[in-house]
């Protein structure tokens, strides 16, 4: 072994008077192609790799509302209109798959369209869908008078439905919405009854006072649109 590092050592003397002896031009150009050699030979480290992989890895930045918008989660998403306040939020975790049934208005349906293509433009983590095969659904929308949809569904009291013209029922495995197309004569007041049914089946199931331009507005509107507060509570329930 001592031989051996004292060859290597000799070697290296006699490269290095060498490496003095040409000229300035020809030194840089050694100099250059060893600079060459060491960065390939850096870039091409499994541990450089590793690292080079973890700092282009893309990184889910932590979104932040406002005082306002989280004052309003808390009072639309916590609880219902009927059931009171409550500690805990609820959202679908499965992909949401709608069925129609009763007197499809083609306005109806193609407003059905929108508010599905805004909803899912908003949300990251499920998909909905309007489905033809009632089998495959896990929401289900009537569209007709109250007096069909509690004999289609007896298990939603009567009594909620006499005064409502739009009303939704959350239950383990899939939710109910009714929109009264007889007593509500004006069709953007069905459009808006669908969209705010709709969106509340997700889980923002209060109403306030709050927001007149808000979905959630608990006395009678007929807005088609969500506000923007209302496209935040959405991200805010589902997204964070």
């Amino acid at each position: 072994m001592g031989k051996f590092l004292n060859r290597v050592f000799g070697i290296s003397i006699v490269l290095f008077i060498l490496f003095c002896l040409l000229d300035k031009s020809d030194q840089d150009k050694i100099v250059g192609k060893l600079g060459v050699i060491f960065n390939s030979i850096e870039n091409n480290s499994p541990n450089n790799s590793l690292v080079n992989n973890v700092d282009h890895q893309p990184i889910k930045k932590e979104k932040h509302y406002s005082k306002e918008v989280n004052t309003y989660f808390n009072e639309i998403a916590l609880g219902s209109e009927f059931d009171g306040k409550s500690h805990n939020v609820f959202k679908r975790t499965e992909d949401v798959k709608i069925y129609v049934h009763g007197h499809k208005k083609d306005y109806l349906m193609t407003e059905l369209d929108r508010i599905v293509g805004e909803l899912n433009d908003i949300i990251e983590t499920i998909n909905i869908e309007i489905v033809s095969n009632k089998s495959e659904a896990n929401t289900f929308i009537y569209l007709g008078d109250y007096k069909t949809f509690d004999k289609l569904y007896p298990q939603v009291s009567e009594e909620l439905l006499v005064h409502n013209w739009g009303y939704f029922e959350i239950y383990r495995d899939y939710s109910l919405i009714y929109v009264d197309i007889f007593r509500t004569t004006k069709i953007d007041a069905q459009k808006h009854l669908l969209r705010e049914e709709l969106t509340q089946s997700l889980g923002l199931c209060n109403d306030s006072y709050r927001y007149p331009e808000s979905i959630f507005y608990q006395g009678w509107t007929t807005t088609t649109e969500f506000a923007p507060i209302d496209r935040e509570l959405i991200d805010m329930l589902y997204n964070n």
